[in-house]
């Protein structure tokens, strides 16, 4: 793990835009910190012309500007909060600044700016990541989450490390697995080995749900064994209504400082009926996970 990737956006709160920047470039700190990382902090602004371009087709001449000038002035006030609190933290945790790409580069950070839109801006600069790091707030969106973790998600093919609103001052050292055998399941575990290798502690939990049978616990704990990882493995009886809480409740029950799990591993119909363990985490979670989709 050399390069992390914090995407910072002052959107997510109109109240206080900075709630999820802050966790997550204290998370991404902490990370870079033990494995020797940089960290490139990665803001990205509105992009006016194609607004407006889109907007005068439909808006009279003088609205348009109007609208194209709120939107300018609001993309400065992000940029700069962005700025402040990426200051202020690297500052606070004394991360060394502008060092060169290199093999033998260790602990520091850049701070980036790029102007584009979030999705396509994101899922581009995310795949030359080996870590996206960015946070969420449960109960706080509308949709669930922040647009830039469904994006880091779903289009980047890269793991991402969800910090919970209040960060932790460890990751890593306690991991649960979430293992159901599914194909998401056993990418995570695999980007996850340098994790499972440092880590204090490694429990694997996997959630019985009656289906085709499978790779369970006890056959994860395995294979991780061959890898030099002692691992308990625990198997509960439950449901793909349950199995997310069910996950939630173990860990807390381990005091895990990092959730390890791969995200949307059910069929669509099955998330709409049932919810899934990737939203139940997301809607409730109060550790860091690693995700991967």
């Amino acid at each position: 793990m050399r390069q992390i990737l914090v995407p910072l956006s002052g959107q997510y709160d109109p109240d206080d835009p900075e709630t999820l920047d802050a966790p997550a470039l204290k998370t991404a700190f902490t990370l870079a910190r033990t494995f020797d990382a940089h960290v490139e902090v990665f803001c990205m602004e509105a992009e006016t012309d194609r607004a407006h371009r889109h907007l005068s087709i439909w808006v009279p001449g003088a609205t348009v500007s109007e609208i194209i000038d709120s939107i300018e002035a609001e993309s400065e006030r992000r940029r700069e909060r962005a700025r402040a609190v990426f200051d202020q933290i690297a500052a606070l945790l004394e991360v060394p600044r502008g060092l060169q790409p290199g093999a033998g580069t260790g602990f520091s950070t850049d701070f980036i700016e790029h102007t584009g839109d979030v999705r396509g801006a994101l899922s581009f600069r995310g795949r030359l990541a080996d870590i996206i790091v960015t946070a969420n707030a449960p109960g706080r969106f509308p949709g669930g989450h922040p647009l830039i973790l469904e994006v880091a998600l779903r289009e980047t093919g890269r793991p991402v490390l969800i910090s919970p609103f209040e960060p932790r001052e460890t990751v890593g050292r306690r991991v649960v697995v979430a293992w159901n055998g599914s194909t998401e399941a056993s990418r995570a575990v695999a980007i996850s080995m340098e994790f499972l290798k440092r880590a204090e502690s490694v429990c694997v939990i996997s959630v019985r749900e009656g289906g085709p049978p499978g790779p369970g616990a006890d056959d994860l704990a395995n294979y991780l064994r061959w890898h030099g990882i002692e691992a308990k493995a625990t198997t509960f009886d439950g449901d793909a209504a349950s199995a997310g809480g069910i996950v939630l409740t173990e860990a807390e029950s381990e005091d895990a400082d990092l959730l390890v799990m791969g995200a949307y591993t059910r069929d669509r119909v099955s998330r709409l009926i049932f919810g899934g363990a990737t939203r139940e985490v997301l809607g409730h979670g109060t550790i860091p996970v690693l995700m991967l989709n």
